[in-house]
């Protein structure tokens, strides 16, 4: 076994009642069985009978279980698998197979899982800005969307980005003016791209009853210009000030339903989705509809939202979301915690003041004794803690907060986890796997973006910019890696170009930023810390077994064992073999859900022909 393998094992001993169970059902490893007998019924060494209702040959199996293997075939019944070995082993099952699917040099691996999106799309408001390039043309679609619907009284957009904009603008984000010459009747509110601000017209801060008086949240900003009047942004957690600001939710139904489609699409059988900062609540009633009628396509984990400033009434809803939503599919396991803000308004908290402006470390959403408390509290009941931290300084905060709780809670066994990572200090790296956290990382961002690393981080953090989003690192000291999008603050939330970045940690998508794509994965452009790069078996890990691990579901999905869901997909080809900058070329042919196919990509062609 490699090392990978004996750090995993060594830090989930107290789970090894899983690998018992699946030995009680008479499967071993790959579930490998006896050879068929006379009687027209195959029959395993335990007795069992070797029935399948799908069967999956000549092509690549990508098992992704301890041992990394690659094999030959899949056995399906009833929902889970019942084998997965070689095509020798395998012929017994195929002998009783109601289907066999011959995979014709193509590869099966299980499904991805997303460690951090949000539940929210472009059709959950009535324009979005998203892969945007310019202010300009930012500017035209919000004017476009309020001339073409002079009926609506609100008008609400996404993906607006404050780097975009010039001067006074790319520090504090755009003015409210700028909006009050698209409309000055009517109120506008467009969120950033990254969730961590609101910009709003004067009438949207009139219908909010938000002045230059009105006091902030801890942890946020009502930005004001240098007399102290209200610039036009509410940043982190001073969004929750906007959160009753009227968004049509009647098409939310059938948007998220879509939205699902879509992810499976792209290979996804799993997904956490936190709430985000005021205005990306997670669908809760809407996630329990679809499971109710065996309509859900993805196996969801969710997490309230604990706060500094009502951090009781918090952990009592909390109480009631775990109990209320606790099913196979959708189940609410975690408690989601704001640390610090982000980079772009430089509320990221830092260790060291920003080089741009050196009275500055950034906010924290916390007082460090507060937040220690609440994620013991969150711990104590049977719940993990999710917190966010891009600085140095929250993700010290975070990794204090897990050892309290690690040293006050008896018998914890919660994977807590910290999402993004963009600074993290040296010798907080080790701290990962010593408190046993999950390091949820967002590959898709680790290079040097076009027309934001330079403008914007470079300017921010100056050569700590050259060392951003650790990785390697992190996976060398033992922390476990999930991959997450943080959609939609990733536009495209496609595995596969995470699994390039994280391989090449270099640009993946030119088009996306009106720029030639790159020809050489060592291309000195966009490379950022390239000795921070996985390899490609490492990436898929932290998008399935791993990524199963941290949601506590290693015993349901994440690999393809014997005994485990049958969550997996087809793809095209083989990207643990592929040149590195092809990985983002793979194709999802097939997504399967507990044995049942989720998405086709020959009837998804079919139905937009």
């Amino acid at each position: 076994m490699d090392q990978l393998g004996i750090a995993r094992i060594s830090r989930r001993t107290f789970l090894a009642g899983g690998a018992v169970a699946l030995a009680s059902l008479g499967l071993g490893l790959y579930g490998c069985a006896a050879p068929a007998g006379n009687g027209g019924s195959s029959i395993d060494q335990a007795g069992e009978s070797m029935q399948a209702d799908l069967y999956f040959e000549n092509g690549t199996v990508i098992t992704v279980n301890d041992q990394n293997d690659v094999v030959e075939a899949l056995a399906v019944k009833d929902g889970r698998i019942v084998f997965a070995g070689s095509a020798a082993d395998g012929q017994a099952y195929k002998d009783t197979a109601g289907s066999v699917v011959d995979l014709q040099g193509k590869t099966v691996m299980p499904g991805m899982i997303d460690g951090h999106i949000h539940t929210v799309s472009p059709a959950f408001f009535d324009f979005t800005l998203t892969g945007q390039t310019s202010s300009d043309e930012m500017l035209k679609t919000i004017k476009d969307y309020v001339d073409a619907h002079p009926d609506k009284d609100t008008y609400t957009g996404f993906g607006y980005a404050a780097a975009l904009f010039p001067d006074k603008e790319l520090e504090l984000g755009p003015k409210k003016e700028r909006l009050d010459e698209i409309s000055s009747d009517k109120p506008i509110l467009v969120y950033s791209f990254d969730g961590h601000g609101a910009w709003l017209n004067t009438k949207a801060f009139e219908l909010l009853g938000i002045t230059k008086d009105t006091a902030s949240t801890p942890g946020g900003q009502i930005v004001k210009d240098d007399d102290g009047e209200l610039w036009g942004i509410l940043a982190d957690s001073a969004m929750s000030l906007a959160a009753s600001y009227p968004i049509d939710r009647e098409n939310l139904p059938q948007a998220l339903t879509d939205f699902l489609a879509h992810l499976n699409g792209l290979g996804y059988t799993s997904l956490f989705s936190p709430p985000g900062n005021g205005f990306m609540p997670l669908p809760m009633a809407e996630y329990q509809q679809l499971a109710d009628q065996n309509k859900l396509t993805m196996r969801v984990r969710g997490a309230g939202i604990v706060t500094s400033w009502q951090t009781d009434d918090d952990l009592r809803k909390l109480d009631e979301l775990k109990a209320a939503h606790n099913g196979d599919l959708f189940k609410i396991n975690a408690a989601k915690f704001f640390t610090d803000g982000v980079m772009d308004n430089e509320s990221a908290l830092l260790l060291e003041p920003y080089t741009d402006n050196p009275d500055r470390y950034g906010d924290a959403g916390w007082r460090q004794d507060a937040l220690d408390e609440a994620v013991a509290a969150v711990n104590r009941r049977g719940l993990l803690a999710h917190l966010h931290a891009i600085g140095d300084g929250g993700v010290r905060m975070a990794l204090d907060a897990i050892e309290y709780a690690e040293q006050n809670v008896p018998d914890d066994r919660a994977r807590n986890a910290i999402t993004h990572l963009q600074l993290v200090a040296a010798e907080d790296v080790p701290r990962f796997a010593e408190l046993n956290t999950v390091a949820v990382v967002d590959p898709y961002w680790h290079l040097k973006t076009p027309q934001y690393w330079e403008p914007k981080e470079k300017a921010a953090l100056g050569e700590r910019a050259e060392r951003m989003y650790p990785m390697k690192s992190l996976a060398d000291e033992g922390a476990v890696l999930a991959s997450a999008s943080d959609y939609p603050v990733t536009a495209n939330p496609n595995p596969f170009e995470a699994i390039e970045a994280g391989v090449t940690r270099n640009l993946v998508n030119g088009e996306e930023y009106g720029v030639p794509d790159i020809a050489d994965m060592d291309d000195p452009a966009y490379l950022l810390w390239p000795e921070e790069r996985v390899d490609a078996q490492r990436m898929v890990r932290s998008f399935t077994a791993d990524a199963a691990w941290a949601l506590g579901m290693e015993d349901e999905t994440g690999s393809l064992e014997a005994g485990k869901s049958a969550d997996f997909i087809v793809v095209d080809q083989n990207v643990l073999d592929v040149e590195p900058l092809a990985i983002k070329n793979t194709r999802v042919l097939a997504t399967y859900l507990q044995g049942k196919k989720v998405y086709d990509a020959e009837e998804a062609e079919a139905q937009r022909s």
